[in-house]
C-alpha cells in the first residue's frame, strides 16, 4: 500500500512539470520580438530540464508498476494565449516561486523512499536553478504592462 502511495506522489510531481507554465508556454506560442532570446533561451532551458525529469518520473511510475497519467493544464493558463514573452516572464517567476515550495513539500512526503526522494530532491534543485535564472533575468529586462 505504501508504494501506491509513492506511486501517486511521483505521478503528482510527474503532471507537474509536465504541465507546467514553460511547458505550456511552447504550445501557446507567445508573441516574441527582437531582445526576447535570452528570455527564450531560459524558458526553453527550463522546458528541456522538465522533460528530462518527465522521463525519469515516468520511468520510476511504470517500473513500480503504476500508469503515466500526464493530467491537464491548469484552466488559468488558457488566459495566457496571445501574450507577449516579456510580459509573461513576471508570471513564468511568480509560477517558478510556487514551484519550488510546491516541489518542496513534495520532497518532504516522499522522504520515507530514498529513490522517490532522491529524484523530488533533484527535481527541487532545478526548480531553484531555474528560479535563480529567471530572477537574474527579469531583473536586467524592461517589463511592458
Amino acid at each position: 500500500m505504501a508504494d501506491e502511495n509513492m506511486i501517486a506522489l511521483l505521478g503528482q510531481l510527474f503532471v507537474h512539470h509536465y504541465r507546467s507554465l514553460p511547458m505550456f508556454l511552447t504550445e501557446a506560442s507567445p508573441w516574441t520580438h527582437r531582445g526576447d532570446e535570452n528570455a527564450t533561451l531560459v524558458v526553453m532551458d527550463i522546458v528541456a530540464d522538465q522533460k528530462l525529469m518527465c522521463a525519469r518520473l515516468a520511468s520510476e511510475i511504470q517500473k513500480r508498476g503504476g500508469v503515466v497519467d500526464s493530467g491537464e493544464y491548469p484552466m488559468d493558463f488558457l488566459d495566457l494565449h496571445f501574450l507577449s514573452l516579456d510580459f509573461l516572464l513576471l508570471k513564468i517567476l511568480e509560477f517558478q516561486r510556487e514551484e519550488v515550495n510546491w516541489i518542496g513539500r513534495y520532497a518532504e512526503r516522499l522522504d520515507g523512499d530514498p529513490t522517490a526522494y532522491a529524484i523530488a530532491k533533484e527535481a527541487l534543485g532545478a526548480a531553484r536553478g531555474h528560479l535563480e535564472s529567471l530572477e537574474e533575468l527579469t531583473a536586467k529586462t524592461p517589463q511592458s504592462g
